[in-house]
This record gives structure tokens, C-alpha cells and sequence, in this order.
């Protein structure tokens, strides 16, 4: 998988597998600058200041991206990506929708399924001539 597109593109959709991989560093990248943001350390260096804005829009942008392409393959508008913003029901919505649910089987209006699930039915019953066939001819 591309990491350019994981962090920072909206299009498409992402297995719930890839949302984890890419959803946990960028967790562990945020949190010593959410430990470092107190009020009383943010006067203290302008550099680290700008260093942990610089961090903390990576990280909030990183996360969008994950979050719509996780939306993208339930089917769902990036517009839900609001939900996520609510006190309480944000992270109960993340961690439910986002990160347990398995997401729509087949190509949606987003894209291909991630997983390569959903390709035409097959027909039960009998055969077709035109469908391929897992056969040697061993000529003698």
C-alpha cells in the first residue's frame, strides 16, 4: 500500500486491517505532543511550539484521510467525519464503525472492495461454455 495515499489522499477505500496499521503510529506520533502541550511548556521553546503545531496537523490531517477512506468502504459519506468530532459519541463511533465493522462487500460508488470481494456471481447449477475452465488436455 502507498503511504502517500494512506496519509494524506481522500479517495478511495481502506480495509479495516490498513486503518489499524496506519491509525495506530499516527496515535503514538500524537501523543508526546499532546503530553508536551500544557500551558505552562508552550512559552518555554518557540521552536518546539512550532515543531508540535507542525505534528499535530500532520496528525489531524493523517487522520481525516483514514478516517474517510474507512467511511468511503462502509459506503458512507465523508460527511459522517463530523460524528467524530462530538464529545462521547466520537470515539464510540470511530471505534465501532470505523475499526470493528467489516465494510461493503463489492465496488461501491467509492471504489473497488480493498479485499477484491464482490466479482460477478457465479452460476450455480450447471455449466457454461463460455466460463473458463481449470483443465489440462494431455495429448498422447
Amino acid at each position: 500500500m502507498n503511504q502517500k495515499w494512506a496519509l494524506f489522499s481522500f479517495a478511495g477505500r481502506m480495509r479495516r486491517r490498513d486503518y489499524w496499521l496506519y491509525s495506530v503510529p499516527v496515535l503514538l506520533v500524537s501523543l508526546p505532543v499532546f503530553l508536551y502541550a500544557t500551558p505552562e511548556n508552550l512559552t518555554n521553546n518557540p521552536l518546539l511550539d512550532v515543531l508540535s503545531m507542525v505534528i499535530l496537523g500532520f496528525v489531524f490531517w493523517a487522520s481525516l484521510a483514514l478516517n474517510i477512506k474507512r467511511l468511503h468502504d462502509r459506503n458512507k459519506s465523508a460527511w459522517w467525519i463530523i460524528l467524530t468530532f462530538v464529545p462521547v459519541i466520537g470515539p464510540i463511533f470511530v471505534i465501532i464503525e470505523l475499526g470493528i465493522l467489516e465494510g461493503t462487500k463489492g465496488a461501491n460508488q467509492y471504489g473497488p472492495d480493498p479485499k477484491g470481494r464482490g466479482g460477478p456471481p457465479s452460476s450455480s447449477g450447471g455449466s457454461h461454455d463460455d466460463e473458463p475452465k481449470d483443465s489440462i488436455t494431455i495429448e498422447m
